[in-house]
Parts: structure tokens; sequence; C-alpha cells
């Protein structure tokens, strides 16, 4: 595969995004490529619908986990062959930690584009809409929505802001998660985690077997007996397996519950769902998502 033509697609509304920064994409591009251009998104699914009919060789996206999940689901549900690269600009970013480490963005885009290389990892599915990231309820998607009020941080440090403010005041909730038609887990839930990626939220690790081109979902639940603070210390790093009450699976779906009949706290890809329903399926899509590899990156094995 020849990186013949990028497009660059920008979300103004991420976190980090600025002008400054899309023109150091570029320039670090057109050192590989002399075919760029660059669009910038306007409003909600624009990233997906540019992605959808995107002609270029690769679409990098600048902006956070959901601007990659647009991205990477524009791609898979159109007839574009394009690959995607990730520029981490957002809240978490946890996409590009997975894929690529700590390697600084400049790097993989040089790298990618002088031995461009396609790798097509697995999304999965919630009712009609596409995973990247990965998904969870609980503890996590309810600090994703209070970090919206903490607009004097910027980047990773918001999410982790909203956490610690969250944890005196947070309840385990009554829960169950089923995998491939087997309870796994039923009781006081913290939170459950499916993926994906191996990273949430930035740098915690909660899925650190997760594989994401072996078509299975990994899943994480931790119970309600362990503090929000120390599974926060404990998943920086993937301490947390083995732990009692700490459950880890793998399979092609999911089924997570609240089971008092009071809505669910539930995100995907850094994105909250409405609070209505006490219950959510999420399927695995094999093979969905086409993006470039680099050999020097710590990606997934």
């Amino acid at each position: 595969m020849g990186a013949a033509r990028v497009l660059i697609v920008a979300n103004p509304a991420a976190g980090a995004v600025t002008p400054a920064l899309v023109w150091e994409l570029v320039r670090v591009t057109r050192r590989q490529v002399s075919r760029v251009s660059v669009r910038w998104t306007t409003g909600p699914g624009d990233a997906f619908r540019i992605a959808e009919s995107c002609v270029d060789d690769v679409l990098i996206a600048v902006g956070g986990d959901g601007t990659a999940r647009d991205v990477a689901a524009g791609l898979a549900s159109g007839w574009s062959r394009a690959a995607m690269l990730i520029v981490p600009a957002g809240t978490a970013n946890s996409c590009y930690h997975t894929l690529f480490g700590t390697t600084p963005w400049q790097s993989t885009v040089a790298d990618a584009l002088r031995s461009p290389s396609a790798r097509l990892l697995d999304l999965a599915r919630i009712d009609d809409r596409l995973v990247f990231a990965g998904a969870s309820a609980g503890f996590s998607a309810r600090a994703i929505h209070e970090a919206r009020a903490f607009t004097s941080h910027a980047g990773p440090a918001r999410y982790h802001a909203a956490l610690v403010n969250l944890i005196p005041r947070h309840q385990p909730y009554p829960g169950r998660v089923v995998v491939d038609g087997r309870t796994v887990h039923s009781g006081p839930t913290l939170l459950a985690n499916v993926g994906g990626s191996r990273f949430r939220g930035g740098y915690f690790e909660l899925l650190p077997r997760s594989v994401q081109d072996d078509g299975l979902l990994d899943v994480c639940v931790l119970d309600g007996a362990h503090s929000p603070a120390e599974m926060m210390e404990l998943t920086r790093t993937g301490a947390h397996l083995g732990r009692p009450g700490v459950v880890y699976e793998r399979g092609r779906s999911v089924r997570i519950e609240r089971t008092d009949g009071r809505p669910l706290w539930f995100e995907h890809d850094g994105e909250v769902l409405p609070l209505d329903r006490g219950e959510y399926t999420v399927d695995v899509v094999p093979a969905a998502a086409r993006v470039l590899a680099v050999r020097s990156a710590a990606m997934a094995a």
C-alpha cells in the first residue's frame, strides 16, 4: 500500500485541537506525502460522514477518542479503503495510547507514512452504534459525564479531576454481566468495562490482556467491595487482575445490566449515553477498522 494522498480531519471541539497543531501535522505529513488536505468538522457526526466517503489513502483523525471512533466507524460503514491514523488531542486519548504507547505523534505519523502497512482491528457494536475504544458502566461513565464541569483542566487531567471528585459520593450499583450467555458477575458493581482498547481514561489499563484483532471482546468487572481510589491506583498498571472481586473474561457478546430497574450510567468512546435504560449489549465486529501500523510502536500484540 502506498500513501499517495492524506486527508486530515480535525475536530475543533476536542480539548487540545488548535490551528497550530494542525499546521504542525501538515508539515510533518508533507515530508512523506505531497498531497495533503485538511477538513475541519463543524458538528456531531461530521467526522463520520467525511470518513464514510473518503477517497484518500490515509485519513488522520485529530481529536480525542470520540473523533477516532467517528472516523473508524465511518471508514467501516462506507466504501472507503483508507487507513486511519490518530493524532491525540482530546481528553483521554486512550485509543492512541493503546495503539502507539507513549511515542510522540510526530514520530508515529512520520514512521507510518514512510513505510505504510495496514492492520485490521476489531470494533464493537451497541444497537446501531459502532465502538472503537470500548464501553463502560458505573463509576467511570459517571465521571466522564461530570468531567464536563472541570473546564479549568485539559486533556486526561480533566477526567482524573472528575474521578477524584466523584470518589466520596459514588455508590456501587446492583448489576449483572453476561458473556456469551454465561453470567460472570452478579451483585454490587463499581464498574464494568468492555473493549477494545487496553487503556481507558487515558492511562487506566483496565484491559491489559486485550488484543484488538483477535475477534473477541475483553471484559473486566470490579465489584462493589473495592474502593474507587484503590482501583484507580491498581488499574494504572493492570495490577487489579487476580484480586478478589475482579472478573476478567473474553467473549463475542457482552450484556451489562443494572438489576434494580433504575437507569445505568453507560458510555462508549468517552460519550455518555442518555440515562434512560438499564441494560446494554455489546457485540464484537471483527476486522472492521483499517489502521496504519507502526512497527516501532507499542501496539497490542
